[in-house]
């Protein structure tokens, strides 16, 4: 699986989408970034890294492979089509509550 597949970038964020199997560190997570440039150089600071749901236990490919973690990505986003938008309401009320904005 290509992970840039499972990334939606906008303005000055990057928001990733991955799968971790198991039955309490395991699910499907977020993780967001700002993009930085100082100097000319550019870095990504992770603003936060949240588990937003339960990866579907009825995939069948070996749980942690790229095809398990591409099928439960594929039915998690398809079951929550409003996820980018819902994910970009929660950064700017995680950025307000750090006395910034997006």
């Amino acid at each position: 699986m290509d992970p840039l597949a499972w990334a939606h970038q906008w303005d000055e964020f990057e928001m990733m989408l991955y799968a971790l199997p198991g039955d309490e560190q395991g699910g499907v997570f977020v993780q967001v970034s700002r993009r930085r440039v100082q100097n000319g150089a550019e870095e990504w600071e992770i603003l936060y890294d949240r588990r937003v749901g339960d990866a579907d236990a009825t995939v069948t490919a070996e749980p942690g492979s790229e095809a398990w973690e591409e099928a439960v990505l594929r039915r998690f986003f398809n079951a929550h089509p409003d996820l980018v938008n819902a994910e970009k309401a929660y950064l700017r009320a995680f950025l307000a509550q750090r006395g910034e904005h997006s």
